[in-house]
């Protein structure tokens, strides 16, 4: 066990600490994926990570302090929270335990989108309309063609 393993570790279960049928981050064993993940995408992102939090001290060494030490990265380096977060979300949902968990509650869930896809559910115009005052939408049969020749916007040969 490594001090990025046990960083890893303390971040992803302050941000998917599990419950109500799903397992804690850690439980998952998505620590080696998500440090392969965040190394694919930027070799310098879990030393960035790893500075980050250390930047107060120690790692922490229970739930409460992680939640604080996490809460102040999200404040201090909010674009390398942001993206350590999407990566870990990414992989969380990946994982078969957590893919049983979300079946578990009835929910058909493709785990790979390909070559099914995604189901598509047919637009239902009383139910997926928008409800605020903000914005419209036209529906596929109204939509027309716009003449942007006036626009003047041609190339000059």
């Amino acid at each position: 066990m490594t001090p990025d393993d046990d960083m890893l570790r303390g971040l992803i279960d302050t941000l998917l600490p599990g419950g109500h049928g799903f397992p804690a981050a850690s439980a998952t064993g998505m620590a080696g994926p998500l440090a392969a993940r965040l190394n694919a995408a930027d070799a310098a992102l879990l030393g960035r990570l790893h500075t980050g939090l250390h930047t107060q001290g120690a790692l922490p060494d229970d739930a409460e302090a992680w939640h604080d030490a996490v809460a102040r990265l999200e404040a201090s380096e909010p674009k390398l929270f942001d993206e350590v977060r999407k990566y870990a979300y990414l992989t969380y949902y990946e994982q078969p335990g957590v893919i049983a968990a979300i079946r578990a509650l009835g929910f058909r869930y493709n785990d790979a989108p390909l070559p099914e896809g995604y189901p598509a559910e047919p637009f239902d115009a009383a139910a997926d309309a928008p409800r605020h005052a903000r914005g419209h939408w036209i529906a596929t049969e109204e939509v027309q063609s716009v003449d942007t020749r006036q626009l003047g916007l041609e190339a000059t040969p």
